[in-house]
């Protein structure tokens, strides 16, 4: 009985632990724009959905621009980026603005 107690002690504790590497990327990205970094963030931005063109260079750093000045919300283009990296690997830029401008528009009432 105690060892079955033992095993599952455990095994919370490891998914404690997996849930913290899992969220500790994002935790990063937050206290890096906090601090001012905003420059961190377009490059993260541009080599993560692999920004090939000017107008593409463009409208990270608009995106950046807008975090900055806190009429979007980092989360949610944090959220917008996990999701167009995992939904294309090839070139996620085009899934990343589709998806920004459709949340943007539908939650903030924010037109990109």
């Amino acid at each position: 009985m105690k060892r079955r107690k033992l095993l599952l002690q455990t095994m919370h504790g490891a998914g404690i632990a997996a849930i913290g590497l899992v969220f500790s990327p994002l935790v990063s990205s937050l206290a890096l724009l906090q601090a001012g970094q905003s420059e961190r963030l377009v490059e993260q931005l541009k080599a993560g959905l692999k920004v090939r063109k000017p107008a593409e260079k463009l409208f990270v750093e608009q995106v950046v621009q807008l975090v900055d000045k806190k009429v979007l919300p980092l989360s949610m283009v944090l959220g917008v980026f996990q999701y167009a990296r995992k939904k294309e690997d090839r070139y996620p830029f085009f899934y990343f603005r589709e998806a920004l401008k459709i949340r943007a528009a539908k939650e903030l009432g924010v037109k990109l």
